[in-house]
């Protein structure tokens, strides 16, 4: 990998698809200040007529605002995952990606950076900015007295919610763990998406969802069809478990699995770019 062709192939790609780009980073970043938006305006209102600044101030969004950011970009991530190889959509723009004089892993990697990354770099500086203009929003109009900074929440999920919801099977330790499978889990479903994109380069959201949802239901029926074999066994030698093996084997097995299929989702997105032709059986 040779830096220079990546930043060359970086900027034929802005050049091209900028204006696209601005417009998903801008529509994530309106939908993240939606929760800022309705406390603007309904204190302007209560403020206005009745002139109440503790009433006006009760809706502050304070911390609910980074969870409403947080829960935003888990849902949109997937989706601006499933644009990852959005150069391939047509015949046209295969072409000009086919024959960009870069290699495979330069090409590969700048459009996993500019959605995966770019979507995260939005959530971020979205968050520090919305955090900003509401601070300065109420300290404007009511006083600084009455301005408090938005503290920070954690990039997927926090442990101080999720230690409330602690397993048992988890032991102490359990938000850590639950923490880190949550995000792991997380970065799991994505890869899923970057892996339908390189499958199917059209309509490629609509499948892997349509993937999952059929996963889903495959794995419910299963269980349902065990349930009898289950209630038939002879489940005593769960009393000579030691606990603290199966909490430990628990973990790491969760973790062990999910990272193993994360890796596999982005190897062979990255076996499948590479055999990209400018028209198959599946992309026509």
């Amino acid at each position: 990998m040779k830096l220079d062709r990546f930043l060359n192939v970086a900027r034929w790609n802005f050049a091209i698809n900028r204006s696209q780009y601005l417009k998903l980073a801008l529509s994530l970043f309106l939908v993240m200040s939606l929760p800022l938006l309705m406390f603007i305006l309904k204190t302007i209102w209560v403020f206005g007529i009745i002139h109440n600044t503790e009433w006006a101030l009760a809706s502050v969004p304070g911390t609910s605002l980074g969870t409403w950011m947080c829960g935003c970009f888990v849902f949109a991530l997937p989706i601006l995952a499933g644009y990852t190889f959005h150069n391939l959509l047509t015949k046209q723009t295969r072409i000009k990606e086919l024959t960009l004089p870069a290699s495979n892993g330069e090409k590969f990697l700048f459009h996993a950076l500019v959605t995966i990354g770019g979507a995260f770099l939005t959530y971020v500086v979205s968050f520090f900015l919305l955090a900003a203009l509401q601070y300065l929003f109420v300290g404007i109009v009511y006083g600084f007295s009455y301005a408090q900074w938005t503290p920070y929440a954690s990039i997927f999920f926090g442990t101080n919610v999720i230690a409330q919801t602690g397993l048992p099977l988890l032991g102490g330790n359990a938000a850590f763990w639950l923490t880190l499978h949550a995000d792991l889990g997380l970065i799991t479903f994505v890869s899923t998406f970057v892996l339908g994109n390189a499958i199917k380069y059209k309509h490629n959201v609509l499948w892997t969802y349509l993937f999952h949802w059929g996963l889903g239901f495959l794995s419910i029926f299963c269980m349902g069809l065990c349930i009898p074999f289950f209630a038939d066994m002879d489940w005593d030698w769960l009393k000579n478990l030691d606990i603290d093996q199966v909490r430990i084997g628990f973990k790491w097995t969760a973790t062990i699995f999910l990272t193993a299929v994360t890796v596999f989702c982005w190897w062979l997105s990255y076996r499948l770019y590479c055999r990209a032709q400018i028209t198959t059986k599946r992309n026509k």
